[in-house]
């Protein structure tokens, strides 16, 4: 009995029983630490997420242009591939064409943030279709003189239905030179020889033209086909429309090869010694069917399906400047002397430009703006158009290696 009293007046002093719980004034005090504290965290956290947003929009912006310059200097940097199928060919590349609008025109409406077509530009690069192989021109007797030419326009007419006729691309019959056109397919000519060249040993008085172009004197030009070609017994027959001079409208050259271009520029009569060349083009142009969101979008062809990519999303400034042969910056190499960002001028207009004359090109730059999502609900605004959104630019001069060669 001893032993048990002693026992349980152990267990009444025992401090592991006073241990046991919490009062309630302890509970309630930890309580109160617990919401101070918490309290504070998530303030500091409700602060701090919108910035967090916003770092994460800009580093995906910032991604978005760099990754699109990448896509742009894989593309630029192939432009004019394919052009050179005979040694006589034309020393000078017709690689790409610049659509410019005018820089000096305001083309933002700030009221809205939004912004309109005179912010873009539009690129085309060019390229032959590596499927269709080049051929010749020739007359509707299918003969390979000098004088069996055809022709892609005349004084005084334009849009008016014509025929252009090729002979089969070496090493393919007819039919197999036929498959690889179809209606809507854009056509470029080269011209082989600058003036009345010997061809073949043989005084060539339809080739090749005789007024100058860049700097040997060959001339070009293009057209859209109307229609499937028509395989005859010596020719194939490639319908399209006759043009005014060489020049086009935009709906015959929607790559605005010869549209802006001088009648000078361009050649209406091409012969035996000439190529037909398939086009496989990529264009670049900002989309701005909602205007709260500019999309540049990338064209390209796919198993003769137009397809239009987007590849950047609030894209509010897209501009293409070019480095021209032959001119001259005064011995200061700046951006603004070296490329020009108004081709439809001459050089000595203002804005300068260089007359759309492309073949005088050499190197290209790309000028990207993109913004991150408007959010009005948000005080930030920009130093650049003072919008609620966060702004980044991207340049990158690209020298593509086919127009670069001697």
């Amino acid at each position: 009995m001893k032993i048990l009293r002693e026992m349980q007046a152990f267990r009444a002093t025992s401090p592991i029983r006073r241990a046991a719980g919490f009062t309630l004034i302890e509970f309630m005090v930890a309580m109160g630490l617990f919401l101070i504290i918490g309290g504070t965290t998530f303030s500091m956290f409700a602060k701090n997420a919108p910035y967090f947003t916003q770092q994460q929009s800009t580093a995906a912006l910032n991604i978005g242009l760099q990754n699109v310059v990448s896509q742009m200097q894989l593309d630029l940097v192939n432009a004019g591939t394919g052009y050179y199928p005979g040694m006589l060919l034309p020393i000078w590349p017709t690689g790409l064409t610049i659509i410019n609008k005018n820089p000096s025109t305001a083309c933002n409406v700030p009221s809205t943030f939004t912004y309109t077509a005179t912010c873009f530009d539009k690129l085309n690069i060019l390229a032959i279709n590596p499927n269709t192989p080049p051929t010749h021109p020739t007359d509707s007797s299918g003969a390979g003189g000098f004088t069996n030419c055809s022709v892609t326009g005349a004084a005084g007419t334009q849009d008016t239905a014509g025929t252009f006729y090729i002979q089969a691309s070496p090493g393919l019959t007819l039919a197999q030179t036929a498959a690889g056109y179809s209606s809507g397919d854009q056509i470029f000519l080269v011209q082989t020889v600058a003036g009345n060249g010997n061809v073949n040993g043989t005084t060539s008085g339809g080739g090749g033209g005789g007024t100058t172009v860049g700097i040997n004197g060959a001339k070009i030009n293009t057209f859209v086909l109307t229609g499937a070609p028509t395989v005859n017994a010596a020719t194939v027959s490639l319908p399209f429309l006759q043009s005014n001079n060489g020049i086009n409208s935009n709906a015959d050259d929607p790559l605005d090869i010869s549209t802006s271009s001088t009648a000078s520029n361009l050649g209406t009569k091409f012969c035996p010694a000439d190529w037909v060349m398939k086009l496989d083009p990529i264009t670049y142009w900002v989309d701005l069917t909602n205007p709260q969101d500019p999309t540049l979008k990338r064209n390209h062809i796919v198993a003769g399906t137009l397809n239009s990519d987007v590849i950047a999303e609030q894209i509010i400034g897209f501009k293409v400047g070019a480095a021209v042969w032959g001119a001259s910056d005064s011995g200061v190499s700046t951006s603004s002397a070296l490329y020009n960002f108004y081709a439809q001028n001459q050089t000595g207009d203002t804005p300068s430009g260089y007359n759309n004359n492309f073949s005088l090109v050499r190197s290209v730059r790309v000028s990207l703006i993109g913004r991150t999502s408007p959010n009005i609900a948000n005080p930030f605004r920009n130093t650049f158009d003072s919008g609620p959104y966060q702004v980044l630019g991207a340049d990158v001069v690209i020298n593509p290696r086919n127009m670069t060669m001697n």
